[in-house]
């Protein structure tokens, strides 16, 4: 089932909230409003430290939630640290309680129910290897949530884990700055205008310029061939989608990273964001971001990337990403919420995936896709 019009429009919210912060509240009330729920926020449960936007509905239930949890804990919190607990991305509030148990419950009747947020669902989702959960609420009048809504939860979150991605690259959870778009990125970014051309890039941008890759008459090159080829369709398709929402109300795309090889210098990774109106707005004649990250700068394998290089499904990949950091089989079992058995055949299938029969053989694997500075990257 594709997702509404409605939420379509919404997500393109989330786009402009990247370029300016103070619109996620607004975007993510309307991400929960398309999909049925009163307010909505996301969290990285394995890092509760991060400051995350949260609806503009969500604000008086968020303060009441902060005065009770000290003493009143709330039980979703322990599931949302779970990824796939029970072999699904998705869960809704039947899931977890019953009705004896929210009669019981403190937490039910003193945060859930004071707050009109009775009913609780959350989607599991990856962005740059960590997991973050989107969390929809529901007031009681509205009734609870559904198994359908939840898959719908989870094709949202899909949505949602490029747009956080690219988010995490600007300071976009920040709502005060006196820095412009450009200089608040923490990665490369490039602006590309309608006919392919650069028309603004970042100091991060102009350093990582030179033989192998370069702007040739205002337009972005690489060296090797393929990575030319890779970077030009990637280019083309985003500006191609800029100018399709840049006059309209359409979904914006997302497009798979392209990997551009460099000889004496680490490989880059290529990610584009095409502008909605108010991105190019924003940006004068620009209709789409580039952004590259040096493929040294993971501290860890990007789960993401993982799949895309070695066909793995989402949760391989998230496990291949844990081995990969460094985690024993045991220890990254635990750390995703899953068993040990499970990890045991997603590790199989990795194997099967990756050409490899040992965790070490693996972990070198891995490791070729983060190559050393100064040293040429090998190929997978």
């Amino acid at each position: 089932m594709p997702l509404s019009e409605r939420t379509e429009r919404a997500l393109q919210d989330c786009y402009d909230a990247v370029l300016a912060a103070e619109r996620w509240p607004q975007a993510l009330q309307l991400i929960a409003e398309s999909a049925g729920a009163s307010s909505c926020t996301f969290c990285f449960p394995d890092d509760p430290s991060v400051s995350v936007p949260i609806s503009t509905e969500h604000g008086e239930f968020a303060e009441l939630w902060l005065r009770n949890q000290p003493h009143i804990p709330d039980p979703h919190l322990k599931l949302c640290s779970r990824p796939g607990r029970i072999g699904r991305p998705w869960l809704i509030e039947d899931d977890i309680s019953t009705e004896d148990s929210r009669r019981i419950d403190p937490y039910y009747q003193e945060t859930a129910r004071r707050g009109k947020r009775d009913w609780w669902a959350s989607a599991d989702f990856s962005v740059n290897g960590r997991l973050c959960c989107l969390v929809m609420y529901r007031d009681c009048d509205g009734g609870p949530f559904f198994p359908e809504e939840g898959r719908y939860f989870a094709r949202v979150g899909g949505r949602l884990a490029g747009i956080v991605g690219v988010a995490e690259k600007f300071a976009a959870f920040s709502l005060s700055s006196t820095l412009s778009v450009l200089e608040q990125v923490s990665s490369a970014a490039i602006v590309i205008n309608d006919t392919g051309r650069a028309v603004g890039l970042n100091q991060a941008a102009e350093n990582l310029l030179g033989e192998d890759f370069s702007l040739v008459q205002g337009r972005l090159a690489a060296r090797d061939r393929e990575s030319h080829r890779r970077l030009q369709r990637l280019v083309m398709e985003a500006i191609s989608e800029g100018r399709t929402v840049s006059g309209s109300r359409s979904s914006l795309a997302s497009y798979p990273p392209a990997v551009i090889h460099r000889e004496e210098a680490p490989w880059l990774l290529a990610e584009a964001m095409p502008l909605s109106a108010f991105g190019c707005d924003l940006f004068g004649c620009g209709r789409a971001i580039l952004l590259l990250t040096d493929l040294t700068s993971p501290r860890r394998p990007d789960a993401k990337l993982l799949g895309i290089v070695f066909g793995l499904t989402p949760g391989e990949a998230r496990l291949a990403a844990k081995l990969g950091s460094g985690f024993g089989l045991s220890d990254a079992a635990g750390s995703l919420g899953i068993g040990l058995e499970t990890a045991r055949t997603q590790l199989k299938m990795i194997f099967a995936k990756t050409n490899t029969d040992r965790q070490a053989e693996l972990v070198r694997i891995l490791a070729r896709l983060r190559p050393r500075a100064g040293g040429r990257a090998s190929s997978v």
